[in-house]
C-alpha cells in the first residue's frame, strides 16, 4: 500500500510540470534584456535557493560587464548594513537593486549583478560562494 501511495505521489509531481531543481542557489533578473535608451533605474532581482540547507545572505551585491574576454566590476563603491539574513530550503526573496545608470557608462553589452551567499558549514570559514544574474543592453 505505502509503495502505491508513493507511486502516486510520484506521478502528481511529474504531471504538475514542477521542474526538479538541482542543489543550487540561483538569482534572476527580469527581463533580462534591456534598451540603452532605457535603461531603468532600479531592477527586481530575485534569489532562490534550491538546497537542501538554510543559507545566509545580505543586501550586498555589484554589477560587471563582460569586456575583451574577462568580467569587469562597473559599479561605485557601496556600503551594506552587514545583516545576514537566512534563506531556508525553497525560500526565495526580491531585492530591488539599483543599476546605477548615473554613474556607469553603460554600452550595449553583457552585464551581470553579482551577490554571494553563506553555506551554514561554512559560517566560521566565511568562505563566499558567488552567483550571478546575467542581463543584456542593446
Amino acid at each position: 500500500m505505502k509503495k502505491f501511495i508513493l507511486l502516486i505521489i510520484s506521478a502528481i509531481f511529474l504531471l504538475s510540470g514542477t521542474s526538479v531543481q538541482d542543489e543550487t542557489v540561483t538569482l534572476s533578473v527580469k527581463p533580462t534584456v534591456f534598451h540603452l535608451s532605457e535603461l531603468p533605474e532600479t531592477v527586481e532581482v530575485t534569489m532562490v535557493n534550491n538546497t537542501n540547507e538554510t543559507i545566509s545572505a545580505g543586501l550586498h551585491y555589484w554589477i560587471e560587464c563582460y569586456e575583451n574576454e574577462k568580467w569587469v566590476r562597473v559599479s561605485p563603491e557601496q556600503s551594506f548594513e552587514d545583516i545576514g539574513y537566512n534563506f531556508s530550503p525553497s525560500v526565495f526573496f526580491t531585492y530591488e537593486k539599483d543599476l546605477f545608470v548615473e554613474q556607469i557608462d553603460y554600452k550595449v553589452g553583457r552585464y551581470r549583478i553579482v551577490k554571494y551567499y553563506l553555506k551554514p558549514d561554512d559560517q566560521e570559514t566565511k568562505a563566499a560562494f558567488n552567483i550571478y544574474a546575467e542581463f543584456y543592453v542593446r
